[in-house]
């Protein structure tokens, strides 16, 4: 179950480290320190629920809490998100300075280390480059027919589908660590 409380504390991590970043590139950078965590450590770091869009991956919560959506969100976890971090113009964010000596309670080691790797790997791509970069995933890569013909707007991603890697990908690790990561991420142990 997504704790939404995890991704908003997701997006005001990179938001801190990056300055102010646009909705997309926000959505690309989670995308891939979820990835890079399953990879890791059998698990992603926000356990949002992923879906193939025309630009790529995409969290749902992820998106509903830079949507700032009321309908998804309680008013405790909007209240949440509007003391860390605002939209400054159409579709780019920013931390608030108020909040920036916050400690990040919901956010473990390996979480941090993974929005940390993904910030040095990806950071300085555009938004354009990481929905390029993307795209070249299987996960979203089997719906590209689908979502560029207009027959769908979403496909639904299966959690273990993220443990897909590219050739010389920064995420790689061997092919047994993936193996363990998906009995960690299934429990299944057999």
């Amino acid at each position: 179950m997504t704790n939404t409380t995890t991704v908003i504390e997701a997006v005001f991590y990179l938001l801190s480290k990056l300055g102010p970043s646009d909705k997309l590139k926000l959505i690309k950078l989670i995308y891939l320190a979820d990835k890079f965590h399953l990879i890791r450590y059998g698990r992603t770091v926000t356990r949002d629920k992923y879906l193939a869009m025309e630009h790529g991956p995409v969290g749902s919560v992820v998106k509903d809490v830079l949507s700032f959506n009321s309908k998804s969100l309680s008013a405790s976890e909007l209240r949440c998100a509007c003391a860390l971090f605002e939209e400054t113009d159409t579709y780019t964010f920013k931390a608030k300075q108020s909040a920036t000596e916050r400690d990040f309670d919901m956010l473990s080691e390996s979480d941090i280390e993974s929005f940390d790797f993904v910030i040095n790997q990806f950071g300085r791509m555009t938004q354009w480059e990481l929905r390029d970069y993307t795209h070249k995933y299987p996960e979203w890569y089997q719906h590209e027919q689908l979502l560029k013909a207009g027959q769908s707007r979403s496909e639904p991603i299966n959690t273990k589908e993220l443990l897909s890697l590219l050739d010389n990908d920064p995420l790689t690790m061997p092919m047994e660590h993936l193996t363990e990561s998906g009995k960690i991420l299934t429990g299944n142990y057999d």
